[in-house]
């Protein structure tokens, strides 16, 4: 079985199927190669007024939209240091390790934070988020939406208004489901909504960008030792020229205005969340069929990252690694669920008839296995 090195000529031929980052297509990678002015000029502000404005379509919000030089963590990192201060709490919600990372950001960062989660596989529950919030005064809870680990979709449009009746702060980890799976921002009143660019967007990896509501901007006035780099207050003010407060990849940002256009004008936002849907279906359907056992709870599956069990006790290695010898990239378990589980990844632009052509190779590749068991 050959290797797969890096091709300083043709860059990489793997079509990817993975929870992140995802498949480019050739119309994005031709945008970055366009050349662009400088991040102070009119035409980079016009360009990312674009970007803002795209966001809050995307995000159905009327909150500022942020941009970041980093990866979604940075973000999430942001959101400790800002919105809670030195004597107050704050409550993440964890049902896998990106849950587990955000608590442990808040650890990091000498907030006193507290976790409460469930077993992988699990969602926050409405009444699960009730009896977390009973236990304390929480100035701010910390969810995931989608967790790109267990292949789980919390239940959001339930919890986030029992978190709201408690008077907290919501920030919402949209990572690996924002421009995938619908967010209201503004009908749930979710304060901060963050994700990277990587995943659902289709875009190579370098940005990562947020809505922030006036309730979080204002509780960001009040908090000291909010560092430098992730200042939401100086992110904002910023924006207000439709600029970053430090030089940016102003390429991946003309692909991002590139790619609003694409989701809002020529896809549309429905028709794109309903792909995801088909495309999550169709994986389910799969993994039902060659009995595979999915990993979350029935009912809380993602339509983006699809986590199965290793329900045929099969060298999850070696499936992942056949199938790379045939141009298709899925993985493994995150963590400790490697080689009990494995995830396939199918956002960005992946059509049904792309995951069919995988998954038609996948299904002999496992059959293979289990003959030579």
């Amino acid at each position: 079985m050959s290797e797969i090195h890096f091709d300083k000529e043709k860059g990489s031929q793997i079509k990817l199927f993975t929870p992140g980052p995802v498949y480019i297509p050739e119309r994005i990678l031709k945008e970055m190669a366009k050349p662009n002015d400088t991040h102070r000029s009119k035409p980079y502000a016009e360009m990312h007024q674009l970007v803002e404005e795209g966001l809050k379509k995307l995000l159905y919000t009327s909150n500022d939209c942020l941009i970041s030089t980093s990866s979604a963590t940075g973000l999430m990192e942001a959101c400790v240091r800002n919105l809670v201060k030195k004597d107050e709490k704050a409550l993440f919600f964890s049902i896998g390790a990106f849950g587990d990372r955000w608590y442990k950001i808040g650890v990091s960062n000498g907030k006193v934070s507290v976790k409460e989660g469930v077993e992988w596989g699990k969602p926050i529950t409405p009444e699960f988020a009730q009896e977390a919030l009973n236990k304390d005064k929480y100035a701010v809870v910390f969810i995931q939406s989608n967790e790109t680990s267990t292949g789980v979709y919390n239940p959001i449009n339930e919890v986030i208004p029992v978190i709201k009746d408690f008077g907290a702060l919501v920030c919402v980890d949209a990572t690996s489901s924002m421009a995938g799976i619908k967010v209201e921002v503004d009908k749930l009143g979710i304060d901060v909504c963050l994700a990277s660019v990587q995943k659902c967007f289709t875009l190579p990896p370098g940005l990562a960008l947020c809505s922030i509501s006036k309730a979080a901007i204002e509780k960001t006035s009040q908090v000291k030792n909010r560092g430098f780099y992730f200042d939401f207050l100086d992110l904002v003010k910023r924006s207000e020229k439709h600029q970053t407060p430090t030089t940016p990849p102003i390429p991946q940002i003309r692909a991002l205005a590139a790619q609003l256009d694409y989701i809002l004008n020529h896809e549309g936002l429905e028709k794109r969340f309903e792909r995801h849907e088909r495309l999550g279906k169709r994986t389910r359907m799969w993994a039902r069929d060659i009995n595979f056992e999915m990993f979350p709870e029935k009912g809380y599956e993602s339509n983006t990252v699809s986590t199965m069990k290793n329900s045929l006790n099969i060298d999850i290695g070696k499936m992942v690694s056949t199938l790379l010898s045939k141009g298709y990239r899925i993985v493994n378990g995150y963590g400790d669920l490697k080689n009990k589980t494995f995830r396939i990844g199918h956002m960005g632009e992946v059509t049904v008839k792309d995951l069919e052509n995988m998954l038609k190779i996948l299904t002999d590749i496992v059959s293979d296995l289990r003959l030579n068991q």
